[in-house]
């Protein structure tokens, strides 16, 4: 059995820098013929990126990452296999997309006291979905000279501790975030827990039932990493529960400016790439 997967991705729809549809040629042509695309708060990618997967042969499941917080951390939790179309989930995204917009607009005010002097318009040229994010304002800060690279722009402007950076406001609860996506229908994991230091936290969510997996394949995590998030998921599995064990570049742009944003590059091993299609049974996966 061969292959190559990646669960985690992100499209101009939200942080990313390639429509729906360029992400999906990017995949095939990095030879990957499982994918899922989750992008940051929003469906709205989905369908285009389920039709080009479907053109291009690739095995299409749905996706998305939610923002929640926990004791001050931020906390991601992707989503899998759920009904696009939930009335709960998708008023909940709605709220989310209105506070990025307003959170947009309080960067580019900070921006404009450090003299950049962007608007609005300016970074709404780089996005083709309805997700303002901060590598779009990044792209705009390069585009008209205030930045000389994403990373730059990051550096100088927008990153967490630089000037110009202003926090989510109103983040849910990791668990209320997966449970927002199990009533939706579907499966909810922690993504890229490396980032946290909750893994207390996290095994204590796994044991309880309230999480359907884990991320333990990630560009950030290192072997050790993968060792002990694996065994953590094992610890929290019975006879009668299993759990996703999932994997992704977390790709948004090579020019993002953070290493192994490489397509076709993921770490997760091709067997639990089919494990997880058949855990959700490929309902969702068209």
């Amino acid at each position: 059995m061969t292959g190559s997967a990646d669960f985690h991705c992100h499209s101009t729809c939200s942080d990313g820098f390639l429509s729906p549809e360029e992400l999906v040629i990017k995949q095939w042509q990095a030879g990957v013929t499982i994918m899922s695309l989750t992008d940051h708060d929003t469906t709205e990618g989905l369908e285009k990126a389920r039709m080009t997967c479907r053109e291009k042969g690739i095995t299409f499941i749905n996706g998305i990452e939610l923002s929640a917080s926990f004791n001050g951390v931020s906390v991601d939790i992707l989503g899998y296999g759920f009904d696009e179309t939930s009335t709960i989930l998708q008023t909940y995204l709605k709220r989310m997309r209105d506070d990025r917009t307003d959170r947009m607009e309080r960067m580019l005010e900070l921006c404009r006291k450090q003299g950049a002097s962007l608007t609005k318009e300016n970074v709404l040229q780089f996005v083709t979905g309805s997700v303002p994010a901060r590598p779009h304002l990044a792209k705009a800060l390069v585009h008209y000279g205030f930045a000389h690279s994403i990373q730059d722009a990051f550096s100088r402007y927008v990153g967490s501790s630089a000037p110009c950076y202003v926090p989510k406001r109103e983040e849910v609860h990791p668990l209320e975030a997966a449970s927002l996506i199990q009533e939706a229908g579907g499966f909810s994991v922690i993504a890229h827990p490396v980032y946290y230091g909750l893994d207390p936290a996290v095994s204590e969510w796994l044991r309880d039932c309230r999480l359907d997996g884990i991320e333990i394949y990630h560009r950030d995590h290192h072997a050790e990493d993968i060792v002990r998030y694996q065994k953590m998921a094992e610890e929290a599995e019975t006879d009668s529960r299993l759990l996703l064990k999932t994997g992704g570049t977390d790709y948004h742009h090579e020019s993002f400016g953070r290493p192994g944003e490489s397509l076709g590059a993921s770490p997760l091993p091709y067997k639990e790439a089919v494990r997880i299609l058949t855990f959700v049974e490929g309902g969702l996966s068209q």
